[in-house]
């Protein structure tokens, strides 16, 4: 388990990045489902995903 980091971009609180007051989403939800795919399940997720980049955020530590 991974705590204590942000994973992503972080845009911070300023006013001008809040999203009617809430952070505004910066991750696409299919890089995590992605990563997920890769690491745990050992599947390629480009045939999930097609068109997704390969960019991971490293939020799962890979299994030995």
């Amino acid at each position: 388990m991974r705590g204590g980091k942000v994973y992503g971009r972080w845009p911070g609180l300023a006013a001008a990045n809040l999203d009617n007051g809430d952070l505004a989403g910066t991750t696409d939800y299919r890089t995590i489902l992605a990563e997920a795919l890769e690491q745990r399940a050992k599947l390629s997720s480009s045939t999930v995903f097609p068109l997704l980049a390969a960019d991971r955020l490293g939020m799962f530590a890979a299994k030995a």
